[in-house]
């Protein structure tokens, strides 16, 4: 069976757009299984499992996207969220911060953690 990543992603962003997470979580799923390692494929259901309240599959897929790329903030600032979360706020703050170091942007959420805005 032939399989579209192309329109499963886009399906996938307007189910995220229309606020249907969940809906969108199998279609991103199913898009993963076709391009395994895709760092888009992977944040956008990452972003859905979170949506979800779904952080410890989140927070596991962001640790894959944080060890595959230590500088991409906005990975580093969902998993310090899916971590804070789940209740595991100094582990969270770590990746607030090293977010805030990288994107001013996420200072505020530093900031909330102890740390001190860019």
């Amino acid at each position: 069976m032939s399989v579209d990543v192309d329109d499963l992603y886009h399906r996938a962003q307007k189910k995220l757009a229309d606020r249907d997470a969940a809906a969108a979580i199998p279609l991103l799923e199913l898009a993963a299984e076709q391009l395994p390692g895709d760092r888009a494929v992977l944040r956008l259901l990452a972003l859905a499992y979170f949506d979800t309240s779904a952080f410890a599959p989140a927070e596991s897929m962001l640790r894959d996207l944080v060890d595959q790329d230590p500088l991409d903030a906005d990975a580093l600032h969902m998993l310090g969220q899916a971590l804070e979360r789940s209740g595991r706020s100094p582990e969270a703050g770590r990746y607030l911060s090293l977010a805030a170091g990288l994107d001013p942007a996420y200072s505020a959420s530093c900031t909330t953690w102890g740390g001190r805005p860019t």
